[in-house]
């Protein structure tokens, strides 16, 4: 039990942490590309420094080689004298100089090799940070565009709602007003039953009672009472 609730707690962490980085999404990347021109900035730097040791590194051999040339035009001049111990001491200065020379030429290559390397990656950094700001570009302009879509979808549907509820109310009303009425219908039935107009208006639909006398009744009362008086004239 205990570790299903682990489980659920970790799970619930999980998407809240999912949940701040799409919230925070732009403004992550932004600073992801903030990061990344920074690292491309030091690279940059120790390109620059690496440049520069190559370059001391070059004029060390370039030296080397301007000190071999010497020493062979020296004994080359040993050699013409005829002092050929002198010119065996340079030929071995020579030799030294040349394992030197090999050597820094050597470290030479290494820094050609870091340098073009390291040129090759920062030439595909900025592509990569170029095609990526573009990107961001379209995606806060996307994301703008959206968030401004969904505002006004959600002021339609509070729209959308208010009618609604409007409507409800409105239900509302004319139920407690057809209640009402039928209230004050069955009242007034009930008062008439109580005085008697009911059970007259019932004789009068039956076409019972006086109030239902027709006019050829009328007629023929009246004539015979005319009828009447001739007789007694």
């Amino acid at each position: 039990m205990l570790r299903k609730i682990f489980t659920a707690f970790r799970g619930a962490a999980s998407e809240t942490g999912e949940a701040i980085i799409d919230h925070q999404a732009i403004r992550i990347l932004e600073q992801e590309m903030r990061d990344a021109e920074k690292e491309l900035n030091d690279a940059k730097t120790q390109l620059a420094s690496i440049m520069a040791d190559r370059s001391l590194a070059q004029k060390k051999v370039d030296g080397l080689v301007d000190s071999i040339s010497e020493y062979e035009a020296s004994a080359i001049a040993a050699l013409e004298k005829g002092d050929e111990a002198l010119a065996q001491e340079v030929a071995e200065r020579i030799a030294s100089l040349e394992e030197e020379k090999a050597s820094e030429e050597a470290v030479v290559a290494q820094y050609d090799g870091s340098i073009e390397t390291l040129q090759s990656t920062i030439r595909k950094s900025q592509n990569n940070q170029r095609q990526i700001k573009q990107q961001i570009s379209v995606v806060k302009a996307t994301e703008s565009a959206q968030k401004a879509q969904a505002a006004v979808a959600e002021k339609h549907s509070g729209q959308n709602a208010s009618m609604s509820n409007a409507m409800d109310s409105l239900d509302r009303i004319k139920k407690k007003q057809e209640h009402r009425a039928a209230q004050m219908e069955a009242a007034s039935q009930m008062e008439k039953e109580a005085s008697g107009a009911d059970l007259d208006e019932r004789l009068k639909d039956a076409g019972i009672g006086s109030s239902n006398r027709q006019a050829s009744d009328v007629m023929s009362r009246l004539k015979a009472r005319a009828q009447s008086a001739d007789s007694d004239s």
